[in-house]
């Protein structure tokens, strides 16, 4: 048994667990809709727990804008009746009186993500109600865009609950530049069974039906607690999860939750070089990132100067969900997280993945290099359900406490614990350019390989070029002000994560579309003159040259500054 893991192990002896599941039980108790009675009586609980352990805290409050589900129902009225379940999608349009119109099944959404198709597959949308595989937020901007009245979502898998979703576009509360953006049509979904059969009547007749959607949108005041332990430094970790929930949601997000409470207690009385804090999000699904949107807004100096990692939790210690998948920017080192996973689970990972949206990246505008989110999934041959964590529970009313396997959370509490330990006292961060660059240059030459000639990368090629020559230089030197070097590390690796996972300005938030590494550019991907309009042609190449020069400047930017550490 090596030293490490010996060291990683022993910090299992730190958590009590009677507590875990004191926090997980009280938690999973009551159903913490953003805003919302219980919501709050949940942050009491938190703020509580952390005074009883003298824990430095504070409970901040906010205006926010939120959309609550209510009601969804389909009724069939032509060319027989029939009743459908459904529930309404958040940030879809609120119609309570209904819609009537003729269905159209989009059978292209088979292919789940794709937005093209024949060129009048969206065409024959207009004044329809879509029966479509497709919910995800390009896709619902596109039909509403091309007349469709409304959109009837089928969940791919099997199962007979029906799992509650969002199809806000806008990250975070709302601007007056971008609330024009947010949807106009009424979205439910069903489940698998029930589109099936509706599909069927679709292929065999002319089916109208009637769409009702009920939704609570508009402004709450909701609260945000964070804790926040000293360091040796001014450097921190902040480590995050959202307490809100559909329903009760016991695996998500109560585990984690609670989790974080007793990582709060143990680091409490752990001294580290870098402090620790750790934030509780409110608004997570029913106000799209609103709750950790706010505190970038709020604290975006703060952030930007000191913050060096962030670590997201979500649905921890949910039962079956025995393998561990690392997601991250790709910027730390790998052996970093596969040490640390392995010396828990007595397995390696079996892949690494890139940090999905849903991690409440809300951080990509300020410079933080570290960015962590693991993903708690069943073994290969049990994934029937196509949800996140591959649990027909989630995002449903049976997400209670019998869900939670308190083993598992035990070991997911040992591994987070060993992240922090680590990131929160190592001399230099784990970071490891060499292999982020060279990743990007090959994701480079695959986007300029699989689109149109006049998507000219030549400027973008050299530059990345460029930046590995001298990252070569800046790693052959001999570190001298571990601080200085830290710093520049945190300016290198927090602009290279916001080229890689957004467009935005470091001040604002991208949509909340599904996105692939180097969105800006991705978009060309697969974009021939040859089968693309011409209009589509242009503002795609217009997009693309501006991002392109985003790119190449920021990079030109961070050589200037290597070659001022190097002097």
């Amino acid at each position: 048994m090596n030293a490490q893991f010996v060291k990683y192990t022993k910090l299992l002896d730190l958590i009590d667990k009677n507590l875990l599941y004191q926090h997980a039980e009280t938690l999973s108790q009551w159903e913490r809709l953003t805003g919302e009675e219980e919501a709050e009586k949940a942050v009491d609980y938190i703020v509580e727990e952390l005074h009883r352990h003298h824990i430095q805290h504070n409970r901040y409050q906010f205006d926010g804008y939120f959309s609550d589900p209510v009601h969804g129902h389909v009724s069939v009225i032509a060319p027989k009746h029939l009743d459908i379940r459904a529930k309404t999608r958040s940030f879809g349009l609120h119609l309570p009186q209904g819609i009537k119109g003729r269905v159209i099944y989009d059978c292209d959404s088979e292919k789940k993500r794709s937005v093209n198709g024949h060129a009048d597959r969206f065409e024959k949308m207009k004044g329809k109600i879509v029966v479509s595989w497709n919910y995800y937020e390009d896709y619902v901007k596109k039909i509403d865009s091309s007349g469709a009245i409304g959109l009837i979502h089928i969940w791919p898998s099997n199962e007979v609950a029906i799992h509650e979703e969002t199809v806000g576009t806008v990250w975070g509360t709302p601007t007056i530049e971008n609330i024009d953006q947010l949807t106009k049509i009424p979205v439910v979904g069903i489940n698998y069974h029930d589109g099936m059969q509706l599909i069927e009547l679709i292929q065999e007749e002319s089916v109208t039906v009637v769409l009702k959607t009920e939704l609570k949108n508009g402004i709450k005041r909701v609260s945000l607690p964070v804790a926040d332990i000293p360091g040796e430094i001014d450097e921190y970790i902040l480590i995050s999860g959202h307490y809100d929930s559909w329903h009760k949601g016991a695996t998500d997000n109560a585990t984690a939750n609670a989790l974080m409470l007793e990582m709060a207690r143990i680091f409490s009385k752990k001294p580290c070089k870098r402090g620790i804090k750790f934030a509780w999000w409110p608004g997570h699904s029913n106000g799209r990132y609103a709750g950790s949107a706010w505190y970038c807004d709020h604290f975006w100096q703060e952030i930007n100067e000191r913050c060096v990692a962030h670590i997201n939790i979500d649905f921890p210690g949910t039962k079956g969900n025995v393998q561990v998948v690392p997601r991250s920017t790709s910027l730390e080192n790998a052996q970093f997280l596969k040490d640390i996973i392995t010396s828990f689970t007595e397995k390696e990972p079996s892949r690494f993945e890139y940090l999905p949206r849903g991690a409440d990246q809300s951080f990509w505008g300020t410079n933080i290099p570290i960015h962590i989110m693991l993903k708690y999934e069943p073994i290969e041959e049990e994934k029937i359900y196509q949800t996140p964590g591959g649990n027909w529970w989630w995002h449903t009313e049976e997400d209670l406490l019998d869900k939670v396997d308190f083993n598992l959370l035990y070991r997911d509490t040992g591994i987070h614990l060993g992240f922090v330990d680590e990131l929160a006292n190592l001399n230099i961060l784990p970071i490891n350019l060499i292999d982020f660059i060279a990743n990007s240059r090959k994701l480079m030459y695959e986007l300029d390989k699989s689109s149109d000639e006049a998507f000219d990368f030549t400027t973008v090629h050299q530059s990345f070029k460029d930046l590995a020559e001298v990252v070569r230089k800046l790693l052959g030197k001999e570190i001298l002000d571990v601080y200085r070097y830290n710093k520049l590390s945190k300016n290198i690796g927090g602009t290279l994560n916001r080229l890689k996972f957004s467009y935005s300005s470091k001040y604002d938030y991208d949509n909340t579309f599904p996105f692939q590494p180097y969105p800006c550019l991705a978009k060309v991907k697969g974009k021939y003159r040859s089968h693309t309009s011409p209009d589509e042609f242009l503002f795609t190449l217009t997009f693309f040259v501006r991002q392109r020069n985003r790119i190449v400047n920021e990079i030109k930017e961070i050589i200037k500054e290597i070659n001022g550490y190097l002097v």
